[in-house]
């Protein structure tokens, strides 16, 4: 498979915004249902239309979300129709016989309420860590009669698409998989902002002296080109422009040109060429 269009270091940093996205969307959805909700880690991968598939959720009942403000595009929830059920149910505190159970007018707006709740968190949360304002559509509910169909219609443009799969546990109810689909456009659109340079490609360096960005992560140790999870959130919790923050307090006097702690590209610079010498502070003549 072929991620030409999506370095290893976008895909990771893709998870990361998605790992703290959907912790704001598990939250929302526990308030919603007033119970424990639990969602894993997303594991953020690009698929090639022929090799997506999603026969563990099948029958299976698509969400489509657009984003109006903030960012560029929709994506996709799949999750199972019986899923649906269970989420209905405890919405409105009754069990409902499976032969009984349709998508009828009122089974998909509560659905789709439970989604607005839950993308409306996502995107509260992707406007703090992205800075910008980022709103969302109201979600459409379908199902999906085949995988052919939905690939024939979501794929259409697209013959690679970012698939994150992640596990959400609601108390005792419902564990299961769920999926979600969004163009590799809007994913590029996610984590620009910290890759104001564009995302060096997921092969080793092969050049002596790589951007900045690169060396800002060097000092901990992962040995790759790919930041490792912790690498990331630190990244993401530093300046919004993309500018990793010193992953250790830094005595070089540079830092201080910032005004908010977090160092420009000269100081970084000037931090990595005196670490390399041992000697940040200026020696005398």
């Amino acid at each position: 498979m072929s991620t030409y269009n999506l370095s290893n270091m976008e895909i990771d940093a893709v998870g990361e915004i998605l790992n703290i996205s959907l912790g704001a969307s598990a939250t929302a959805v526990s308030t919603m249902l007033d119970t424990r909700v639990d969602i894993t880690t997303p594991v953020v991968k690009v698929k090639q239309k022929e090799e997506f598939e999603f026969a563990s959720i099948e029958p299976a009942v698509g969400v489509e979300i657009g984003y109006v403000e903030g960012l560029d595009g929709s994506n996709i929830m799949l999750l199972k129709r019986i899923d649906v059920k269970v989420i209905v149910e405890l919405l409105m505190g009754m069990e409902i016989p499976d032969d009984q159970f349709e998508l009828d007018e009122m089974n998909i707006s509560a659905i789709c309420e439970v989604m607005n709740q839950m993308m409306g968190a996502s995107a509260t949360a992707l406007s703090e860590l992205l800075s910008r304002r980022v709103d969302i559509s109201t979600p459409v509910s379908f199902e999906v009669s085949s995988p052919e169909q939905f690939k024939e219609n979501y794929f259409a443009d697209n013959d690679e698409m970012v698939v994150i799969r992640f596990n959400l546990m609601i108390a005792d109810k419902m564990e299961s998989e769920f999926l979600n689909l969004m163009p590799i456009s809007l994913a590029k659109d996610l984590v620009s902002g910290f890759f104001p340079d564009g995302a060096p490609d997921a092969v080793k360096d092969q050049e002596p002296s790589p951007q900045p960005q690169q060396q800002a992560s060097a000092p901990s140790g992962s040995g790759s080109g790919v930041l490792s999870q912790e690498e990331i959130e630190q990244m993401l919790k530093g300046d919004s422009s993309g500018i990793a923050s010193s992953p250790e307090p830094s005595p070089t006097p540079a830092s201080s040109d910032s005004g908010g702690g977090v160092m420009s590209q000269e100081a970084i610079e000037q931090m990595l060429n005196g670490m390399a010498g041992g000697a940040p502070e200026p020696s005398p003549a």
